[in-house]
């Protein structure tokens, strides 16, 4: 009954993977979910979020990148390590879909040799900011 279970894993490994054959639980980086809070043109604007390397143990030995699109007038973005901050006085009303891509690279610390550890290098995600 488990020589099955084996092959059927392997397959979809394969098949639905990365571009390891055994990358069953990939790592790579991800982006949390979040609701940014409703913001003003009266009013500063902050929110901040955290990345990380998912199923990976050791997402601090990387070196983490961002960029951000799509942020009203008034606002700008500023990255410390793996945590993202948006913030500013926005100068406009309205609806703003917010694409944050990230990139890392690595493992760099720790002496860690082998370069291709992870499924996928980067992600984006978009979030949807209201200004008021």
């Amino acid at each position: 009954m488990k020589k099955p279970l084996l092959i059927t894993l392997l397959f979809l490994a394969f098949v639905f993977g990365c571009d390891e054959p055994l990358c069953i639980f990939p790592k790579e980086p991800q982006l949390p979910n979040k609701e940014f809070p409703i913001g003003s043109t009266e009013s500063y604007y902050y929110v901040d979020l955290s990345a990380e390397i998912n199923n990976e143990p050791r997402d601090n030995d990387y070196d983490y990148y961002f960029d951000v699109v799509g942020l009203p007038a008034g606002m700008d973005y500023f990255v410390n390590y793996r945590t993202i901050s948006l913030e500013g006085t926005p100068e406009v009303s309205g609806i703003f879909d917010i694409i944050i891509y990230l990139d890392v690279e690595g493992p760099f610390r720790n002496d860690y040799d082998d370069p291709d550890v992870l499924c996928n290098y980067g992600t984006s995600k978009t979030y949807t900011l209201i200004i008021e």
